[in-house]
């Protein structure tokens, strides 16, 4: 065993020595052979190296040019010992190479840095201190030379100079309208003044319905008013914002409505709905119409005529008898008559005049007239009024007049008059019936007996179931109203009646009998003289007069028992 460690340290130290013999061969022959080195001098090294592992103690290797730790290296350990090196920074760098310090344990730089100056921008650190163009804010955001105010570069050094420029070589930003601050001076928008101004839109009226908003990407203005074209009314408002308040409409002009005694003056306003004007008057309120004054008072247009018989000066004679029509309601009132007669007062009037050559009975009615009538018969003349003869009003259950009398012979004066002011309708009908003969008025409906006589008579009506009838004869009448039929029967029968009589009806004026009958035995019975009369069915039609006549057979003339019945 000890052995084998004897001879394991030996190899070790042959090994050692044999690496240090060839590291300072290879440094022997790395270094120029001098011409006038001898070959003891060349050799020396390798025979030093031989000897020193020999001798060598090794040691921790310092830096001081010496084998310390007998590797046959000096300064291995250190290997940036002999290289470039620099000192100091910026302007104040210098070169040298790495030398071993004075303790030995490290390498240095031989050379000393120099004093520097005052720091320029120029990229070197001008003042030694480390730091390179420190204090000129360089990297800072900056504006450029154009004309907005956006940070769009650096602060960077000039190119000359040793100052700073900023790297902004941009365009100008333009400021748009987006809302946005596109050329960074702090307000947005602000090239824009007119938004949120009132405007209007693309509508044809001019009212400002928007207001002025950025438009969608043109960077502009536009009117936010989508409203539909505001038409203008007539309503005191400005509607379509120009031309001023209800501009196109007559507002205020003269108006006038209406005619004659209605007309009335005004302006115009607007309307209800708005879409036109109209007169702010209302016509005058229609009154009844008087004749020939040169007022309108009815409204129609132009003053009514007075109609012909308006004034007892043109009464309208109508002694032949017949219908007369005429307008009155336009009439004037000429007469208010006393209250002794029927009627009131106020009543518009017209004339008609009759005369009769002998007694007679007169039929009278105003059946067809559209208001309440009054009929009014006064003897003489319609200029001198003499007595008054009759007043007819409001018969047959209505308000129109109708009547039958016996006059004298003489003038008359008939007066259609309306019953009070308080009418203003006047459309007339009347119609005026000579009776033909004299008579004795008798009750319609009415149930009576009569005695009379035909002596003494005359033969005015002829029957038409004899031609006989050629006796005086005795006339009885009756009215009936219109949509009225009578039924009449009547006889001679009663024994007091000792002659032979022709009974028959006739409705004036006509001469023609309605009914008629001469020797009854049906009426009267097979018992009594055939020369008694009588019927049991006579119609009397109205509206009308209506005559009940006895007469003689052959002249006969006597007194006779007249027994009627009329429903």
């Amino acid at each position: 065993m000890v052995r084998e460690t004897f001879l394991l340290a030996l190899a070790l130290a042959l090994a050692l020595a044999l690496s240090a013999l060839v590291a300072c061969a290879s440094s022997e022959l790395a270094t120029p052979i001098d011409a006038t080195e001898t070959d003891a001098e060349v050799d020396a090294p390798f025979d030093a190296a031989i000897d020193g592992v020999d001798a060598c103690a090794p040691l921790a290797e310092t830096c001081n040019g010496a084998d310390d730790d007998c590797d046959l290296r000096v300064d291995e350990d250190f290997a940036t010992l002999g290289t470039t090196c620099m000192v100091g920074s910026g302007a104040c760098i210098a070169s040298g190479v790495f030398v071993c310090d004075t303790a030995g344990s490290g390498v240095r730089c031989d050379a000393t840095a120099g004093t520097g100056g005052a720091e320029t921008c120029n990229g070197i650190n001008d003042d030694c201190d480390g730091a390179t163009d420190e204090g000129f804010g360089l990297g800072a955001m900056c504006d450029g030379g154009d004309a907005d105010s956006c940070d769009e570069g650096v602060v960077i050094c000039a190119a000359a100079g040793g100052g700073t420029t900023c790297s902004d070589t941009t365009g100008n930003s333009v400021e748009l309208c987006n809302g946005l601050n596109d050329d960074c001076d702090g307000a947005t928008d602000e090239d824009f003044p007119n938004l949120t101004m009132m405007c209007d839109g693309g509508d044809s009226d001019s009212c400002f319905e928007g207001v002025f908003v950025c438009a969608v990407g043109g960077g502009g203005t536009t009117c936010n008013d989508l409203t539909a074209s505001t038409v203008e009314l007539c309503n005191g408002l400005d509607d379509d914002c120009r031309n001023g308040i209800d501009d196109g409409f007559a507002v205020g002009g003269a108006c006038a409505v209406g005619i004659g005694a209605c007309l009335r003056s005004g302006t115009y306003v607007c309307n209800g709905p708005g879409t036109g004007v109209v007169c702010n008057v209302t016509q005058g309120t229609p009154s009844a119409e008087t004749c020939g004054d040169g007022i309108d008072q009815d409204c129609s247009g132009a003053d009514a005529a007075c109609p012909t018989n308006d004034g007892p000066a043109g009464a309208i004679n109508i002694s032949a008898g017949g219908t007369f029509t005429v307008d009155l309601g336009a009439a004037r009132n000429d007469h208010d008559y006393a209250a002794s007669f029927c009627g009131s007062t106020g009543g518009r009037d017209v004339y008609y005049t009759f005369t009769l050559p002998a007694a007679e009975v007169v039929y009278i009615e105003t059946f067809g007239s559209n208001y309440d009538s009054v009929v009014r018969v006064f003897a003489g003349a319609c200029t001198a009024l003499g007595a008054h003869q009759v007043c007819y009003d409001d018969q047959c259950s209505g308000t129109q007049s109708q009547g039958a009398l016996q006059l004298a012979a003489g003038q008359y004066c008939l007066i259609v008059d309306q019953f009070s002011s308080l009418q203003t309708a006047g459309a007339t009908t009347l119609t005026f019936t000579r009776g033909g003969r004299i008579g004795t008025a008798i009750a319609a409906p009415g149930t009576a007996t009569v005695n009379g006589t035909t002596v003494g008579g005359t033969n005015v009506s002829t029957a038409t179931c004899t031609t006989l009838a050629t006796g005086p004869d005795v006339g009885y009448y009756f009215t009936a109203c219109p949509a009225v039929t009578r039924t009449v029967a009547a006889n001679t029968c009663a024994t007091a009646t000792s002659w032979d009589t022709v009974l028959y009806m006739e409705k004036a004026p006509s001469a023609t009998d309605l009914i008629c009958n001469d020797d009854s035995t049906t009426t009267c019975g097979t018992a009594s003289p055939i020369r008694l009369s009588g019927f049991t069915a006579g119609s009397a039609v109205g509206p009308g007069l209506f005559w009940l006549i006895v007469d003689g057979y052959n002249g006969a003339s006597s007194a006779y028992t007249l027994n009627y019945t009329i429903n």
